[in-house]
């Protein structure tokens, strides 16, 4: 493991770099890596007096309550958020997006405080997640033509995210989500990755520690 770190360090873009890029954004499917590259980054880039990581999750705070709430309700029930097991009906989509979009305005501005106190900011989840799960959740494809859909694909733009795929048996196998949902999250992260990513990395095959080596690329690329 050493020797395999000290290879990596090769790949590591300077201090100053770093400095410059402020920080990176992983996005892809549950079971794709995010988590365990963002902390294996972390650990390669502990010289810094202060990297941060941050990570969000699909339905915020309020919405995230709310979902809770209305799962116990018959009406409500169904696997389309795995999560909650609940299926917003299409009548309350619209109000449902606003109920999400306000949840997440909180974790935007932690992400903008970090910005400013942290030398690295890595992340756990960016825009593209978010307009992601909307998507899929809501079986909400008009959610890209409205609004905030706009707002948030040209957001997803601007973070340039690193993005991470895999097979679908592999993601199955490695989300505790069931693969329809896997599959449906791929599609859609396949179609929009291409209009906003930085680059994409299969890692299907690939171990942790290749796929940061090849993250690092992407980093060093991007100086």
């Amino acid at each position: 493991m050493c020797d395999l770190y000290i290879k990596l360090m090769l790949y590591l873009p300077s201090e100053s770099a770093m400095l410059k890029m402020k920080r990176v954004v992983f996005s892809g499917v549950d079971g794709s890596g995010k988590t365990t590259i963002s902390k294996l980054l972390a650990f390669c880039i502990f010289r810094h007096n202060s990297t941060c990581v941050h990570w969000l999750r699909g339905s915020h705070l309020l919405a995230s309550i709310l979902a809770s709430f209305v799962s116990h309700f018959k009406i409500f029930r169904g696997n389309c958020n795995p999560y909650y097991r609940i299926c917003i009906p299409k009548k309350l989509r619209g109000l449902w997006v606003h109920v999400e979009f306000w949840s997440l305005l909180p974790h935007i501005l932690v992400r903008a405080l970090f910005k400013r106190v942290c030398h690295f900011l890595i992340c756990d989840r960016g825009f593209l997640d978010f307009i992601v799960w909307v998507v899929v959740t809501l079986d909400y494809p008009g959610f890209l033509r409205g609004l905030y859909g706009g707002f948030l694909l040209r957001l997803a733009a601007r973070e340039r995210p690193v993005y991470l795929y895999a097979d679908p048996d592999v993601l199955a196998k490695r989300a505790d989500v069931p693969r329809e949902f896997v599959v449906k999250e791929l599609a859609v992260y396949n179609v929009l990755a291409k209009y906003v990513s930085s680059c994409s990395i299969d890692t299907s095959t690939r171990s942790p520690w290749e796929t940061l080596r090849d993250v690092l690329r992407c980093l060093e690329a991007q100086r």
